[in-house]
């Protein structure tokens, strides 16, 4: 039971680093000047502020063409419940003596039923989630300014 409580623990901590990433934009210029993977830092008077690896750009809310929040997977999340779930079940099921798994024993079945709901809690996870684009290009200056105050303001 020690060294399970010690795999459920490590899976946890491996599969939080995955989950608290950045929030990763991509922003389109008019002039099709693609900004990949950027995080916004803020959003002042009529600039969308850009950090990339080693510098800030300005942009002008005018010259934006669209923007595509890189929305996360939540892999690492779904994997820990995955785990958690199938390692749990599991367990369960054997503890009963004539249970599915009583021949093939405790330990062994807790792990499968760790690493098959790990999997599929993983991939439903990569599944949930989809990017969104903000198309801004025809969009009249108050209504722009509107949405990206919206969704850059951080007060």
């Amino acid at each position: 039971m020690k060294l399970q409580l010690n795999i459920i623990i490590f899976i946890v901590i491996i599969s939080s680093t995955i989950y608290s990433q950045p929030e990763l934009w991509e922003v389109y210029t008019i002039s099709n000047q693609p900004y990949i993977n950027v995080i916004i830092d803020k959003f002042e008077y009529d600039s969308l502020y850009l950090k990339t690896e080693d510098r800030i750009i300005a942009l002008h809310q005018d010259s934006i063409k669209y923007i595509l929040k890189r929305n996360e997977s939540h892999a690492g999340l779904g994997i820990i419940l995955g785990a958690l779930a199938g390692g749990l079940v599991a367990n369960k099921i054997n503890s009963d003596s004539d249970g599915w798994f009583s021949d093939i024993g405790d330990f062994s079945s807790t792990i499968w039923g760790i690493l098959i709901g790990g999997l599929v809690g993983g991939l439903i996870g990569t599944a949930s989630g989809a990017d969104t684009r903000y198309d801004i290009e025809n969009m009249d200056y108050k209504t722009k300014h509107n949405l990206l105050l919206r969704l850059f303001n951080k007060h």
